[in-house]
C-alpha cells in the first residue's frame, strides 16, 4: 500500500513537472527557525491552554525546501517538499507554498502534509491526515537572505480539527537560491 501511494504521488510530481510553464525556476531554501514558544489548542479540558515557552532554551531548528517555484513580479508560488532535521532524525514531506513579496516585506503561506518519510535511526514512510501549515513575514536583506518569524501549525483534519492543533511562534533566518 505504501508502495503503490508513494509511486502515485510520484507519477503526479512527473505530470506536474512535465507540463509546468518554461518560466518555472528550481528554488532551494535552507532555513534555521529559533521556537519561542510551543502551544497545544484542544477541545480536550487537560490540555486547552498549554503553552510552553521556549524563548530561555537556545537551539536551532533547521530544514530545507526544494520548490519548483512559478510566477513574476511579486506573487510566487511553488510545489516541492520540505525537510525537518535534527542530529540522527530527519522527515520529508511534500508542500506547495504562496507568498507576495512586497518588499522589503514578504509574506508567505505554506502548506504540507499528508505523506512523511522518516529516515535516519528510524526508516518509515507514512501517512496522516496531518496538514502543516506554515504562516510568516519577513524583511529580504539581499535577494538571497530573508529574517522574519511566523506560525508554524500541525492540525490533524478530522470533524473537529478546527479545534486541536499544536502551533510553534518562531524567529529565524532564510536563505533562498533560485536557480532559472
Amino acid at each position: 500500500m505504501k508502495k503503490t501511494l508513494f509511486m502515485y504521488v510520484l507519477v503526479v510530481l512527473l505530470i506536474v513537472v512535465g507540463t509546468v510553464d518554461a518560466g518555472a525556476q528550481l528554488r532551494l531554501e535552507g532555513n534555521l527557525s529559533w521556537p519561542l514558544t510551543i502551544g497545544i489548542s484542544s477541545s480536550n479540558s487537560l490540555f486547552s491552554g498549554s503553552n510552553v515557552d521556549l524563548s530561555q532554551y537556545h537551539f536551532l531548528l533547521p530544514d530545507f525546501r526544494i520548490y519548483y517555484q512559478f510566477g513574476e513580479e511579486f506573487l510566487h508560488g511553488g510545489i516541492g517538499a520540505r525537510v525537518y532535521t535534527a542530529l540522527a532524525e530527519s522527515f520529508i514531506y511534500p508542500e506547495a507554498f504562496v507568498e507576495v513579496d512586497l518588499s522589503p516585506i514578504v509574506l508567505e503561506a505554506g502548506f504540507g502534509g499528508f505523506v512523511f518519510d522518516f529516515f535516519g535511526l528510524y526508516n518509515n514512510l507514512t501517512t496522516a491526515s496531518l496538514l502543516i501549515p506554515d504562516f510568516n513575514a519577513a524583511w529580504q536583506v539581499a535577494p538571497w537572505l530573508r529574517l522574519g518569524g511566523g506560525v508554524l501549525l500541525f492540525a490533524p483534519v478530522g470533524s473537529n480539527w478546527s479545534q486541536n492543533f499544536v502551533y510553534m511562534a518562531y524567529i529565524g533566518a532564510r536563505f533562498i537560491f533560485v536557480l532559472r
